[in-house]
Parts: C-alpha cells; structure tokens; sequence
C-alpha cells in the first residue's frame, strides 16, 4: 500500500510540476510580439529599388528582407517571388517568404518613348500610366487588389515605388483597416510617403 500510495503521490506532483511548468511558460512569454512601427531601407538597397523603379515598364513584386529590432524593421535585400503575370498596370506572384519583412511592388509609368508621340511632351518627361493628368503622386497609392492581397499576408510592411523619386508605405495594420473599410484605394498617410525632386 505505502508503494502505492508514494507512486501516486509522485503522480500527483509531477502533473503538479507539469501544470506549474504551462503556467510558468504561458506568463513569460507574454502577449505576442508588436509589429514594427517603422521601417528603414539601408542605402545600397535603397539605390538599387530606386534603378529599378525608374526602369521597369511592368509590375513585378519583391519581397524585402532583413532584421526586426524592437519596433524597427530594417531592409537590407531582397528576394523575387515565383512571377505568374507581369503586365504594366498589375502582376501576380506567388508569396513571400514569411521572414521578409515588407512586400515591394511598383506601379510604373508610361515609357519616355511614347510620351512624344501625338503631341505629348517632350520626350526627357515620363508621365504616369493611364490618365495622362495622373502624377507619380496620383499613382503612390494601393488599389483595391492591392489592398485585398496585402491584407492577407503577414509581413508588417507594404512598399509601392512610382519612380525613382516617388515610393510610399503602409503598416500592416493600416493595410488590415483599410480592409475592413472595402476601401477601393488606399492613399499614402502623411509621412509615409516620398517625392523628392530628380538631380
């Protein structure tokens, strides 16, 4: 009897043990972490997003990648996704890793080319495609797609680059509610947005 009674004593205390253990665990690891609030692109990734959003003539997607710190996310490179469709005015890629801490995608402008044709404007000016009084401006912006395919995912940022003057950026939270609105379009927040005038 007394080896029994001492087995299930010790049955008691190790689920005793197990359940302190799940408390312990549960307490110390606290809520989930927050998202980064910022996002800073280093300068060699930055320059070369810029070159390639002043060349391309179609979407493509790319997937930033690089370190969380606190609130702070830092982009440092990048990957492609697997493409499926790269048109001028939309692409559809299959999806980035989940580490990738931002998705790049651009919206490019009409080519220079074509500017000068019919009586357009020079050709040195590249206008935005689509409505000719568009501006890079008009086109930093998330479409309705844009808004429905981001929210999905979990990376904690979203970037559209115009050119290489004109990018802007939005939380995945801001992503998440402009969602739940059925927002058609999702315009840059004031100081998530970048115009600065080509040298």
């Amino acid at each position: 009897m007394t080896s029994v009674t001492v087995w299930h004593a010790v049955c008691l205390s190790f689920d005793g043990v197990i359940a302190l253990v799940t408390a312990l665990a549960l307490a110390l690891s606290g809520p989930p972490p927050t998202p980064p609030a910022r996002l800073v692109v280093e300068p060699g990734l930055l320059s070369r997003l810029q070159t390639l959003a002043a060349g391309l003539h179609n979407e493509i997607v790319l997937c930033l990648t690089g370190t969380t710190n606190g609130d702070t996310a830092v982009a440092v490179g990048f990957t492609m996704p697997d493409p499926q469709l790269s048109a001028s005015d939309h692409a559809t890629f299959g999806p980035c890793p989940k580490e990738a801490i931002a998705i790049w995608h651009n919206h490019p402008r009409e080519p220079r080319a074509s500017s000068a044709m019919q009586g357009g404007p020079a050709p040195g000016y590249a206008r935005p495609l689509g409505d000719p009084n568009m501006t890079p401006r008009d086109l930093c912006a998330l479409s309705e797609t844009d808004i429905h395919t981001a929210s999905q995912v979990g990376q904690p940022f979203v970037v559209v680059a115009v050119d290489a003057t004109t990018w802007c950026w939005w939380s995945r939270e801001q992503v998440r509610n402009l969602a739940a609105r059925n927002a058609l379009r999702g315009d840059p927040v004031p100081g998530q947005i970048e115009l600065r005038a080509a040298h």
